[in-house]
This record gives C-alpha cells, sequence and structure tokens, in this order.
C-alpha cells in the first residue's frame, strides 16, 4: 500500500524519509555513498567564510552527511512541513532548521553564497517558482539533485516496486533526464557541472 503522506503523523513522515538513507542493502549504500560524493565534489571547493542554506531538509538525514563535508562554513537547513521541523529542534538538530516554502523563501536576496536543493524538485508542482527562489537567494551557487529518468524507474520495477505505475515513486510529479533538467535549470543560470551518481543528477549551477 502506498504511503499516506496526508494521514501521516510527523513521526510517520520523519520514519518513512529516512528509510532510503538506513537501508541496509550493499548496493542502496553503495549509490548513497556515491551521491553523497557527488555533492563533495562540489562543496570541497568551498570558501571557509561561505554560507550555505538546504531547503527542503527532511528528516535531516542529507544534512548530517553535509555537515560532514564542511570545513567551518555557516550552514542551516529549512523544511515546508512544521511537524517535521518541530521534530528536529526538539531532537536538538545540530544545525538551525527553519519552516519556509521553496516558493517564499524568507530570506534577503543574495543572502547566501550556496542555495541546495536536493530530492526535492520532482515533488514539486511549480518547479520553475521553486528555481526563482533559489536562485533570488543564491549569490553564487546552486546545487540541485533528482532522479535520473527513465533510469529510475526501471531501477524500481527491477527490484519490484511500483510496478503498477511503471517504476514511478509515488510523490514524484515530475521526469527529467540530464538534458531536460539542464535546459529547465539554464533559464536561472548558468550550469557548471553535472554529475550522475546512479541513479541521480547532481547539478551545479551559477547564479548570473
Amino acid at each position: 500500500m502506498p504511503f499516506d503522506h496526508s494521514a501521516s503523523s510527523p513521526e510517520d513522515l520523519l520514519n518513512h524519509y529516512s528509510e532510503k538513507y538506513r537501508n541496509p542493502n550493499p548496493i542502496a549504500k553503495w549509490m548513497l555513498a556515491r551521491f553523497f560524493r557527488a555533492i563533495a565534489g562540489v562543496i570541497g571547493s568551498f570558501d571557509r567564510s561561505d554560507r550555505i542554506l538546504e531547503v527542503g531538509c527532511g528528516p535531516g538525514e542529507s544534512s548530517l552527511q553535509i555537515m560532514k563535508m564542511l570545513d567551518g562554513q555557516h550552514y542551516e537547513v529549512s523544511e515546508y512541513d512544521a511537524g517535521l521541523v518541530d521534530l528536529l529542534n526538539r531532537a536538538n538538530f545540530p544545525v538551525p532548521v527553519s519552516q519556509e516554502s521553496v516558493y517564499a523563501l524568507d530570506r534577503a536576496d543574495d543572502s547566501f553564497d550556496c542555495v541546495m536543493l536536493l530530492e526535492v524538485l520532482e515533488h514539486l508542482q511549480e518547479p520553475q517558482a521553486a528555481l526563482k527562489e533559489l536562485f533570488r537567494v543564491a549569490s553564487r551557487d546552486v546545487i540541485i539533485s533528482v532522479p535520473n529518468e527513465p533510469i529510475w524507474r526501471v531501477m524500481n520495477m527491477a527490484r519490484g516496486k511500483y510496478l503498477g505505475s511503471f517504476g514511478n515513486t509515488p510523490g514524484h510529479i515530475n521526469h527529467w533526464n540530464v538534458r531536460s533538467i539542464v535546459n529547465l535549470v539554464s533559464e536561472f543560470g548558468e550550469c557548471v557541472e553535472v554529475r550522475t551518481p546512479l541513479p541521480w543528477i547532481v547539478l551545479h549551477f551559477k547564479v548570473n
């Protein structure tokens, strides 16, 4: 039975979103490690004085991995779901967590050197509106990741997942390959790097 986001408690959401990060399968762990190495490959060139914002942090699992990549940079995260934000704050999450919508970030123009949006854009009804906000708040860099389609769905079907929807993960309403996602994000900035850790696409863009 598909996970029902609308009827779930914050605790249920936290556990659901954390599942893929805690999968004990060695292949899954290998793929996830490659994903975070791709992120680290971009962040590794940043200055210690940089300010970094991760939007849509969900359960904070990606944030904990990103923290390990940093070398003194200011780092904070935000999430739309108020229940998740409350859970993270009550658990004394090690970085500042704010509640905000990706469509209306409560941030000044150019207030962060880098803004990140990982595993979120595929869920959004208005991806272009979200991208506009990311590039408004970022003064220099934007990092985005999305599933690499149709590889993502093929891999889901190969492991017997979501066969009734041809491998589409519930909640994924947008589907991009490298060319189509680069074309979309290029409306807002300049693409300087594309990494493809199976089965994701990681984009590094510069603000025009």
